[in-house]
């Protein structure tokens, strides 16, 4: 395990220790872990999500081409939708609501 040494403001470091009662954490090192793990779950749901957005762009780039009506094209981009809805659901369990 590697050893780091941070320094914080006063008042963040009050803030950290009414934190830590309020949620039992008997110590800085045991708060600060769970903060950083929070923060990395957080920043990798932000990463799924984007890659996410990039791959229905690239699907709604595909549709353009095709469809010479606006109705063609809604019905294009809604059965588009279905199958990404497919994909996200049979590889993450999101089901269409």
């Amino acid at each position: 395990m590697a050893f780091v040494s941070i320094r914080l403001e006063d008042e963040l470091l009050r803030k950290v220790g009414s934190c830590m009662k309020d949620l039992n954490y008997s110590t800085k090192t045991e708060f600060i872990r769970s903060a950083i793990r929070d923060k990395i779950k957080a920043a990798e749901k932000e990463k799924r999500r984007l890659e996410q957005w990039d791959k229905l762009l690239a699907m709604r780039g595909t549709l353009v081409g095709k469809a010479k009506t606006d109705e063609e094209f809604r019905k294009l981009k809604e059965e588009a939708g279905e199958e990404y809805l497919k994909e996200l659901d049979k590889k993450f369990g999101i089901k269409k609501n």
